[in-house]
């Protein structure tokens, strides 16, 4: 292969190269063997036609047509390949084809690649998501070393039936928004353990001094952070009626007790400690990151400068959103049209489309920010990388790391890009938290 020209300009690239003679030369032999072969002629056998009756069936045109395919497709590979290429420059899959010679002698083709855009990314110190380094508290380990001995606490009945702080009360409860019942809001028989925390904050208060078969109205406030954004800072109330009140006795939490749950690395009761506070501060990082990625991934889109957005990029991204809804739809029995109204809140398909083309924007600032970023910050995956991620699934899955090294062999690169942006995502976190 030879690179005729290289061009540049409105945003297009466009390379013309020259087919070497040679392979063109044995592409065309190939595609000559296999129209022969493929040959239906009156008193011959298929494939078995002399090559001069065959020579005189087919002509020098189809023969080009069928070698050009398989030719375009080996110097595409090669240019792309091409040191004399900057894939950087380029977006590697080609806008259009055009073929400039196509004679048995000489085979020039042009390729026309869209350019990747220039792209302005802020500075990790002008973004304005701030990130809070989470920490655990000794009431969340005690929390949670409440629950793990749960299955040994003693409960006898309540001389006194009379609710106070440390008891377990069987409660039925039913929840009201706005007079309404909401969802998850009800319950029958349910244990709990008064001033565990289980529940929202004042519920569990307003339950001591009462007494079995008593009926009460309670009134409380879910928490502005609360996970079901409908309740969230929401006034409610709950009608309450007791059933039964048990004394709880627990065991004695001590060095030998906390050998018994045959943690790694527990074998007294500060080891017990320590490695829930581990455990927690490791659900606490994650919950922390899920919060803060979208926020700063807001400020990318909104602060990041692209020069112009590639057709191609575009009609991907568009293709991708509108397939993907197209098979959820399907996997419901949901028409498409229908499952855009009743799933996405999209009257029409003109209104879903104009909310695609903006979606799709969104995204590619966001993906080529990313990029960016990855380039600019020298953001690679090593092989350490790579083990300690099958190391961490191992542990979770309980599954050997070099079994699911196999199962991921086929999808090593995503992986690799996936990898790539959470290590971008983790260095950001790090230079916008708080030193300590």
């Amino acid at each position: 292969m030879k690179i005729i020209s290289n061009e540049s300009k409105n945003n297009k690239t466009e390379i013309i190269v020259k087919a070497d003679d040679k392979k063109w030369a044995d592409q065309q032999a190939k595609a000559y063997k296999a129209l022969a072969s493929n040959l239906n002629i009156q008193g011959f056998r298929k494939g078995h036609v002399p090559a001069e009756v065959a020579k005189s069936k087919i002509s020098e045109q189809e023969v080009l047509s069928r070698a050009l395919k398989p030719m375009i497709d080996e110097l595409y590979r090669e240019l792309t390949s091409s040191k004399e290429v900057d894939n950087k420059k380029i977006i590697v899959d080609a806008l259009n084809i055009d073929i400039k010679e196509l004679r048995k002698n000489d085979l020039q083709i042009c390729f026309v690649f869209e350019n990747y855009p220039e792209i302005t990314v802020p500075k990790i110190s002008s973004l304005k998501t701030k990130y809070t380094n989470p920490v655990v508290e000794d009431k969340e380990i005690d929390f949670e070393i409440n629950r793990m001995t749960k299955n040994d606490w003693m409960l006898a009945d309540k001389d006194s039936q009379i609710i106070t702080k440390g008891d377990m009360a069987n409660i039925d409860f039913e929840g009201f928004l706005d007079d309404k019942p909401f969802p998850g809001g009800t319950a029958k028989a349910f244990d709990l353990e008064i001033g565990s925390g289980s529940f929202i904050p004042g519920f569990e208060d307003q339950l001591l001094g009462l007494k079995k078969g008593d009926k009460k109205n309670i009134f409380v406030t879910f928490p502005e952070d609360y996970h079901e954004k409908s309740l969230a800072g929401k006034k409610t109330k709950f009608a309450i009626t007791v059933n039964n009140i048990k004394q709880i006795t627990k065991p004695n939490i001590d060095n030998e007790y906390a050998k018994k749950f045959n943690l790694p690395n527990v074998n007294t009761l500060e080891d017990l400690r320590k490695h829930i506070r581990e455990q927690i501060l490791e659900m606490k990082k994650l919950q922390a990151r899920d919060a803060v990625v979208p926020l700063i991934s807001q400020e990318l889109i909104e602060m990041t400068k692209i020069s112009y957005i590639p057709e191609s990029l575009l009609k991907d991204e568009k293709n991708r959103i509108i397939s993907d809804v197209k098979n959820r739809a399907q996997q419901a029995n949901v028409d498409y049209l229908k499952y855009i109204d009743t799933q996405l809140g999209h009257k029409s398909e003109a209104d879903f489309l104009k909310n695609v083309d903006e979606t799709v924007r969104k995204n590619l600032v966001l993906v080529l920010a990313i990029e960016k970023l990855i380039e600019i910050m020298k953001i690679e995956v090593s092989e350490k990388d790579l083990n300690e991620y099958f190391e961490k699934l191992a542990r979770y899955y309980g599954t050997p790391a070099e079994q699911l090294k196999q199962t991921f062999a086929t999808r090593l690169e995503g992986l690799k890009v996936f990898l790539t942006q959470q290590k971008l995502f983790d260095e950001i976190i790090k230079q916008i938290a708080p030193k300590i």
